[in-house]
């Protein structure tokens, strides 16, 4: 094809060119000027415009919905009458066109949808679908119009032949009425083709960024930054260089050291070897006191061109200093509340660790009103904490403090529907929907706010007062982006270049008030395949891959090794990707080996001397009913997943999750207890609730051995490859 198309190119050329025979009276006379023919204009290029593709609704497969159809007005009503409502879109009828990239529709809907996704047939999988965001209510009885792009989509899911369909979900709540009429499948009019073309030149753009921050990663440098100390009042930066006239450069988090053509922030140095100080803080961007202890340093040359990985600080000053504590057993839960009922169980169940959920935009708020009263000054700059929130917080984490449990919390931030003015600083600009967002880490004032409510936070929970944050998970599930740290559409390196900037700034903050903290990178059960956006394995490699660049740090793992399908109980059966292989497509209770031994591999430890930290940080099977057969099934999950936790040296805990069935998980019971509404036995423990009790205490044998039947075993010896 390239050698006809080359061919073609050249014709125009061909039937012009000097070295055609001139005739006698054609040849040139003496005097006479070359005069070259006048170009003929170009044509314009034919513009192709296809018909709609008209789409109607199927009665097959609806979820928790109500689906209606007036044929004379051509108009569906859809009533939604629970959490997760779907429904399916008819097959294709017919191959759609290159030019068929809008899915549209009318509609009158008082209330809105929280949030349209479509999944894109053959095989529905969340790493075939894609978020919306909101449909907006119509007022009275004025039709709108709903049109998302679905040109991406197409191409990436290889989507639109005869016979695929299409689902449609419409949000996450009950009793929401919606109509609907002229459905299609249609062309771009202009403006969204000139937006679709702006979005295809900015993934260009953020490819070769990609490629870039891959490149320096990789690259080897004439001088190296060699240590980073950051004292109380100066930060030490040392290194060495090949003897010519360079400068150390102050990187702000919310400076991209690939991206930069000049260095405005810089002290001069000379000499094969240095050692230069900077103040501690000062005023910058805006902030009255910044502090440096949030930034890389690396060698530049005059000419602004990089000539050394940027570092972080290695050591940091700490106020204080709390004992390092482990998890005196690797038995734990999720979400932990101060709920009585789950104290309770802290106890009863003798929980060793726990993860606690923190919404950073309901702590954090750039102005004191309402319950936001609590003065925290970072920066030179005043935020005011939510008071209910915080005195909620202290309950839990002293309650876990006065039990001797290892508390790692999620740091989450959400980007809409909260009283926080900090929401719209902190809300990365590139999001576009899920359920969180990635930190707004491109502005001074958004860093700002952001290491703010992290330095209220890790101070306040240092010690015995307000008891204490040990571990700190970043956001959750990073590698299904687009739903759990939505940063918008990215290519990996410039994804994970953001988010391990989250990582260091929380790392740095942390240990200023205790040098024993990790930060843990939340991963799904998808480990080499990208079941979502991207592969656990593949982060947790570009993890190691900016630590061994800019300075290593004590960051850990935190799995969710769930079943492969989180609805079907019988892992052991149904896992089949979940193979032994280092390369398994899925690493679930089924394999967990293969997690254990990535982090036993002394070349993905801390400086090559210390164990990472290794939580299976939620986690849990699920009951599909409150059948005897179906909590049976559940339990010896649990036996499973205990007995397989507690032999690898390499795993420091699991957290179950969840603590009690929960009504918004779409109709999983993963639960410990029943739903605290079920008219049988409202948040009663089920048999996998006594099988969490009974693991490594002296009764664990009598609990959990009667399962070995329900899993086909005869020793627990089986479970293990």
């Amino acid at each position: 094809m390239k050698i006809k198309l080359l061919l073609l190119a050249l014709v125009p050329f061909c039937l012009t060119c000097a070295c055609e025979p001139k005739l006698p009276e054609e040849e040139d006379k003496p005097g006479q000027e070359e005069v070259d023919p006048e170009p003929e204009p170009e044509p314009e290029p034919e513009v192709r415009h296809v018909d709609p593709v008209a789409l109607s609704f199927s009665d097959k497969g609806m979820n928790q919905l109500t689906l209606n159809y007036d044929e004379t007005s051509g108009v569906w009503q859809i009533s939604t009458t629970g959490g997760d409502p779907f429904l399916y879109v008819s097959a294709l009828a017919q191959d759609l066109e290159e030019e068929h990239r809008v899915l549209s529709f009318e509609y009158l809907c008082g209330t809105g949808v929280d949030d349209f996704q479509l999944f894109y047939g053959k095989a529905i999988a969340e790493n075939r679908s894609r978020h919306f965001g909101k449909i907006p209510a119509t007022g009275g009885e004025n039709w709108k119009e709903f049109a998302c792009s679905i040109a991406a989509d197409r191409i990436s899911f290889d989507w639109g032949k005869a016979g695929e369909n299409l689902r449609m979900d419409f949000g996450n709540k009950k009793g929401i009425a919606i109509k609907l009429r002229n459905l299609c499948i249609r062309e771009m009019n202009e403006t969204e083709l000139k937006a679709y073309q702006d979005e295809i030149a900015k993934a260009q753009g953020k490819d070769a960024e990609a490629a870039r921050i891959g490149d320096y990663l990789s690259r080897t440098y004439p001088c190296r930054i060699t240590k980073v100390v950051a004292g109380a009042s100066e930060i030490t930066v040392s290194g060495t260089t090949d003897g010519g006239a360079y400068y150390v450069a102050d990187i702000a988090p919310w400076e991209n050291v690939t991206e930069m053509k000049a260095f405005p922030v810089k002290k001069e140095i000379s000499g094969s070897s240095f050692s230069v100080t900077f103040n501690r803080t000062e005023a910058r961007n805006g902030i009255p006191a910044y502090d440096r202890v949030l930034s890389r340093f690396a060698v530049a040359s005059a000419d602004g061109s990089l000539c050394s990985h940027a570092r972080y600080a290695d050591e940091i000053r700490a106020e204080s200093s709390p004992a390092a504590v482990k998890c005196k057993n690797k038995k734990g839960v999720g979400a932990l509340t101060s709920a009585k009922l789950m104290l309770s169980d802290a106890d009863d169940l003798g929980l060793g660790s726990v993860t606690v959920n923190i919404v950073l935009n309901s702590i954090v708020n750039t102005v004191k009103s309402g319950n936001y009263t609590i003065e925290h000054k970072y920066g030179g700059v005043s935020y005011y904490m939510d008071s209910g929130n915080v005195s909620s917080l202290d309950k839990v984490l002293s309650e876990c403090y006065k039990r001797g449990i290892v508390v790692s919390v999620i740091i989450l931030n959400r980007h809409s529907d909260t009283n926080s003015a900090a929401t719209a600083l902190m809300k990365h600009p590139e999001n576009d929907g899920g359920n969180y967002s990635m930190p707004n880490l491109t502005a001074a004032n958004a860093v700002n706010v952001y290491a703010a409510v992290l330095d209220f936070l890790a101070k306040r929970y240092s010690s015995s007062t307000h008891g204490r944050i040990h571990h700190w998970i970043m956001h959750n599930e990073v590698d299904a982006a687009k739903e759990w740290t939505n940063m918008g559409d990215q290519p990996e390196l410039r994804y994970m270049d953001s988010y391990v900037k989250s990582m260091r700034i929380c790392h740095n903050i942390a240990h200023k008030y205790d040098p024993n903290a990790s930060v843990l990178i939340s991963l799904t059960h998808s480990w080499a395949k990208k079941e979502m956006q991207y592969a656990s394995k593949s982060l947790l490699e570009d993890v190691c891959k900016f630590g061994t660049a800019e300075g290593d740090f004590l960051w850990g793992v935190a799995c969710h090794p769930y079943p492969q399908s989180l609805f079907k109980p019988e892992f052991w059966i149904d896992d089949t990707s979940a193979t032994y292989s280092a390369d398994s497509p899925y690493c679930t209770f089924k394999n967990l080996e293969v997690v254990n031994d990535w982090i036993l591999d002394k070349s993905h430890w801390y400086k090559g001397s210390q164990k990472r930290i290794l939580f299976l940080s939620e986690n849990g099977t699920n009951s599909p009913s409150y059948s005897a057969d179906d909590l049976a099934k559940q339990a010896a999950g649990a036996a499973w997943a205990w007995k397989k936790v507690n032999a690898l040296e390499g795993i420091d805990g699991i957290q179950w999750h969840n603590w009690r069935d929960n009504r918004a998980e779409g109709g999983l019971r993963i639960g410990l207890r029943r739903f605290s509404d079920d008219t049988e036995s409202p948040s009663g423990p089920k048999p996998a609730w006594y099988v969490w009790q009974a693991a490594g205490t002296p009764s664990e044998s009598s609990v959990l051995d009667p399962y070995l039947p329900v899993l086909g075993l005869s020793s627990w010896s089986e479970i293990f490859r």
